[in-house]
């Protein structure tokens, strides 16, 4: 829980660091809140508006009681900010053991640009020699062209003669990340208690409206152009190709030929139709793949194939275009890939990352026999993306998304072009 402490310090530092700059580095404005509040003990406010709200208050309970609260902040010509903490504990008449304690936190940055959040638990020990606690932690900060990164964790145990049993639930909203994720580590959406392996049947009536909703939000056409680059040494391009080459889509004819296919027929990574997950097995075209584990190191290998290729940018590179990549069911975007294929099937590209206006390279390769191409942020094993090549010649593409072997999710790419002349 303590990491959404992070995120919240993290938040507020970058807000006051940047002030909001008009640039689109920067956070535009702060606007929203969160709330919350665990079991009927107590209630817990949120912030709204740069401002604390809400508070701890018990009801109809005597006994012993001790508490503390603190509160500070700060202003200047940068910004501003301040946090409250508070620890109170009491013991009821019954011998129950009562504690409460938390932190919250907001700050704005010099053009308006803010982040807020806070933690807290709560713990009750009654005299049976049984204990339950309670925690909730979020965090929230509004970028650019209303931009949001945020997320909560609610999580509860038990602890009796039986043992402890815990549960609880992690969101994330607005299809981001929080600045100290690195390469995807803590989508909270994705590391939910309980998510194992799974795929769902998406029309092609369902992703087009999807993408559609996606694409009218978008708004990063500035990128993977020569200022850009020059703006985020680091990145990878092809040196051989022109400005704006990088949002080319590829169509399946050229790729066909290019890759080296001999004519073959393309293969539809259809996930949740073609390829299913049933159980703990994944059946391709009907047949039995093998485990959900196996699978996903297959598409682990074929990736770090990828990352250890001799394939500099010097080469002949085909670009595949830019997609948006869209967790579950969201509607936003401001994340990006930019991909691109050699003849011998290795995949290079970038991950961009909107609302931190930070890139890393992309690793991957394509397996010829089946036209299975995966692909990681970095030089990682621990977060997979894997897609059919002909896929990413189309408009939209599913994707699956393998977190270590225990974990496989369904998202979404979108096709995002660059406005013709003069729109």
């Amino acid at each position: 829980m303590k990491r959404f402490m992070i995120y919240v310090v993290v938040g507020s530092a970058l807000c006051l660091c940047s002030g909001g700059a008009v640039d689109g580095r920067g956070f535009g404005g702060f606007r929203g809140g969160f709330g919350g509040g665990v079991g009927g003990g107590f209630h817990y406010g949120g912030f709204g508006g740069g401002g604390f709200g809400g508070g701890v208050h018990y009801g109809g309970v005597a006994g012993g009681y001790s508490g503390s609260r603190t509160f500070g902040g700060y202003s200047g010509w940068r910004g501003g900010g301040g946090e409250t903490t508070f620890n109170r504990s009491f013991e009821t008449p019954r011998g129950t053991s009562i504690t409460n304690e938390g932190i919250r936190g907001a700050g704005y940055g010099r053009f308006g640009g803010g982040a807020a959040g806070g933690m807290q638990e709560l713990v009750i020990s009654p005299s049976s020699g049984r204990t339950f606690s309670a925690s909730r932690a979020g965090g929230v900060a509004v970028g650019p062209y209303g931009r949001t990164v945020g997320g909560a964790e609610h999580i509860g145990t038990a602890t009796g003669p039986r043992g402890t049993v815990a549960g609880g639930w992690h969101t994330a909203f607005a299809g981001t990340r929080f600045p100290t994720d690195a390469g995807l580590a803590h989508y909270t959406a994705v590391g939910a208690a309980g998510v194992g392996h799974t795929t769902a049947y998406w029309s092609r009536g369902y992703m087009a409206t999807t993408a559609g909703t996606v694409r009218a939000g978008f708004g990063y056409y500035h990128c993977f152009h020569p200022a850009w680059y020059a703006a985020h040494p680091g990145c990878w391009t092809a040196a051989a190709w022109a400005a704006g080459a990088a949002w080319t889509a590829a169509t399946w004819g050229a790729l066909d030929s290019y890759v080296g296919f001999a004519g073959e027929q393309p293969y539809d990574y259809n996930y949740g139709s073609d390829i299913v997950y049933q159980d703990n097995t994944v059946y391709v075209g009907g047949k039995d793949a093998g485990t959900a584990e196996q699978y996903a190191q297959q598409a682990t290998t074929l990736a770090v194939q990828g990352q250890a290729a001799d394939a500099p940018p010097t080469a002949d590179w085909k670009p595949l275009g830019v997609f948006a990549l869209v967790p579950g069911d969201q509607k936003t975007s401001n994340n990006l890939f930019q991909l691109a294929v050699d003849r011998q099937g290795v995949i290079r590209g970038n991950y961009y990352d909107g609302v931190m206006d930070t890139t890393t390279p992309v690793y991957g390769s394509v397996e010829k026999k089946n036209q299975r191409a995966a692909w990681t942020i970095g030089k990682t094993k621990d977060r997979v993306f894997e897609a059919g090549l002909y896929n990413l010649t189309q408009s939209e593409a599913p994707v699956l998304v393998h977190f270590g072997t225990d974990k496989t999710q369904q998202w979404l790419l979108v096709r995002v072009e660059q406005p013709a002349a003069g729109k």
